[in-house]
């Protein structure tokens, strides 16, 4: 025997006739047949015309409900309350973590808590985006152990984005990319990050961001702090068109594999890399450069210090490009094994 809940989305009458009344007859009323009473097909149209409106009615709160990943239950009556509420901004007091894990993650997770994380960080970054209103606050995505793929952000936000893995362990959690940049930021989009490292392999053509591991572009600003470098055949560090990279410092980071350029800036892009001690692996080998800067574009190293060696040019500036060194020679600030150089009014101060 079907409930009255069953007969929502249902009909009255859908197997017999109906015979409509006018608009006068239906704000009269069962009046206005006197006082014989009314045909069975009239009974039947003025139910369907309840049932209709009921299940407009019910398809509204339905499909509400149903964007919330819920069945309706005629027993539940916090069903489309909490599934408005789904639907409103989680508005931050204080700092909100975003738990991500590339092995046991999975994007199609609700809500990114620990037990329930996300498996990419650009999901996480989307998601973040569309449902917190940070109110200045911070939100944390957190990862756990792991390769994870690139990510970008491309839009301001009023609020700060901060991925980190572990400073201590940086290694294990492993940011990569091919042909492309490992992490990103773009149009104003800015994010900071620890405790990760990065790599990124595809090409090594100049004012490309392919094979870049942070890069920021088009005003775009990536704050890093703690990060272990791999191999990247463009840049570990790159800014271009007004894009930066720049250090939260004083910090500690670790080189352990090549690049064409530690780091470059161009086309009035800054790079910073101050009150920072590097620890060098490997011997890595820089076919570019160390440091380079060309056509305008900004690099900051002052107070910078290294352990270990490098193979490669130690800087060069190029095209009206600066690098401010604190007034030290290139050739003593930086790792390499050829002397830096200088192109077309480029200066070093």
């Amino acid at each position: 025997m079907p409930s009255w809940f069953d007969r929502f989305g249902q009909e009255w009458a859908t197997t017999g006739l109906t015979d409509d009344p006018t608009n006068a007859q239906a704000d009269a009323g069962w009046a206005y047949i006197g006082q014989a009473p009314p045909t069975v097909e009239q009974f039947n149209s003025m139910f369907q015309w309840s049932d209709d409106k009921d299940n407009w009615l019910y398809g509204q709160i339905g499909n509400v409900i149903a964007s919330a990943n819920m069945l309706p239950d005629p027993n539940d009556l916090t069903q489309l309350l909490r599934a408005i509420t789904s639907k409103l901004k989680i508005k931050l007091t204080g700092p909100y973590t975003v738990w991500v894990d590339s092995i046991n993650g999975n994007d199609s997770n609700l809500m990114p808590q620990q037990s329930t994380p996300f498996r990419t960080i650009q999901h996480a970054i989307d998601w973040t985006l569309e449902n917190i209103e940070p109110a200045h606050n911070w939100v944390y995505i957190q990862l756990q152990p792991g390769t994870y793929e690139p990510a970008m952000l491309q839009v301001t936000w009023n609020g700060g984005i901060l991925i980190q893995g572990d400073t201590q362990n940086p290694r294990n959690y492993l940011i990569k990319n091919t042909n492309g940049f490992a992490l990103g930021a773009a149009y104003s989009g800015w994010f900071a990050v620890q405790g990760v490292s990065v790599e990124a392999v595809g090409g090594d053509i100049d004012y490309e961001s392919n094979g870049t591991g942070l890069a920021g572009q088009n005003a775009g600003i990536v704050i890093y702090k703690d990060i272990a470098f791999g191999s990247c055949s463009q840049s570990h560090m790159g800014a271009w068109t007004a894009g930066q990279v720049w250090s939260w410092g004083p910090i500690n980071y670790t080189i352990y594999a090549s690049a064409r350029y530690h780091m470059i800036a161009w086309v009035a892009g800054i790079v910073t890399s101050v009150k920072t001690h590097v620890t060098i692996q490997n011997n890595p080998l820089f076919t570019g450069a160390f440091s380079a800067g060309s056509v305008a574009g900004y690099i900051q190293a002052w107070g910078f210090t290294y352990t270990g060696t490098a193979r490669g040019t130690r800087a060069y500036v190029d095209a009206y490009a600066m690098q401010n060194l604190g007034g030290v020679s290139p050739d003593v600030l930086f790792p390499g094994d050829v002397a830096s150089v200088t192109y077309r009014g480029g200066l070093y101060v």
